[in-house]
């Protein structure tokens, strides 16, 4: 009987041991590392629920400061700086919440102001940090005069009055004219004329419950024309009062 030779098998034998230890030694590694390890979906489950709750707050806290009325006293004014630090904390920045907030304001006025018939004599336009809602003259004042000619100005005024109860925003009114000199016992020029229609509309808002501190009236003549003054169209154009809100700076 033949039989194999002693030294191959031992080899073979000897090949298998190291590739079991080999293997062994290997598993074992790769257990210390944790590179088997596998995360379970339940471990990553209250991250998706914290992420939620911090959506939630954020929603609220734009919610409250975009509804809020802090035009008051200085403990008022308190309260703001404390919802913009925790919007800020939150990851927002509180004056684009705001600005974002101006930019719906205006398109939600423009469709209004449309559907009344009254595009032609409002226009709305929004910059970094303001909306400009501009009111041309003939709806708000008879000619050379700085009183409001009646219903088509409480008309026009009536949902701007409801926007700025609602909101917290600075106004500037800015009264414009034409370059067509006036010169009367009342309004000497222009710049009379101009501040005075600025200033009839700071007192109107102001009988309708808005914060004096928010409020200023500047008159500017005809040193800011928006069209040529060498033409009716224009003249009409110039012949205007603009409000402008802006967001409030922090105190």
């Amino acid at each position: 009987m033949r039989f194999g030779k002693p030294s191959s098998i031992a080899a073979q034998s000897e090949a298998l041991r190291q590739d079991r230890e080999a293997a062994a030694e290997t598993i074992r590694r790769q257990n210390f590392a944790g590179i088997d390890d596998i995360p379970s979906q339940e471990d990553e489950e209250w991250v998706t629920t914290y992420m939620d709750i911090i959506t939630l707050l954020l929603i609220l806290f734009v919610v409250l400061l975009a509804n809020a009325d802090f035009s008051g006293s200085p403990a008022e004014r308190e309260q703001v700086n404390r919802a913009n630090a925790l919007m800020r904390v939150l990851g927002i920045d509180p004056n684009s919440a705001t600005e974002q907030e101006l930019t719906s304001i205006g398109t939600s006025l423009t469709s209004e102001f449309s559907e009344a018939g009254l595009s032609d004599m409002v226009d709305i336009s929004s910059s970094p940090g303001s909306l400009n809602i501009r009111l041309n003259d003939q709806i708000l004042f008879r000619s050379g005069e700085a009183e409001f000619i009646g219903e088509s100005a409480d008309q026009v005024m009536h949902p701007i009055i409801e926007l700025l109860n609602r909101s917290a925003y600075n106004i500037s009114i800015e009264g414009h004219t034409d370059s067509v000199p006036i010169n009367t016992a009342q309004f000497p020029s222009n710049w009379e004329l101009s501040a005075a229609r600025a200033t009839y509309v700071v007192r109107y808002l102001i009988d309708n419950e808005i914060a004096p501190t928010r409020l200023r009236a500047i008159g500017y003549a005809d040193s800011m024309p928006i069209a040529d003054n060498n033409n009716a169209e224009g003249r009409s154009e110039n012949r205007r009062v603009t409000l402008v809100l802006t967001v409030p700076d922090e105190q």
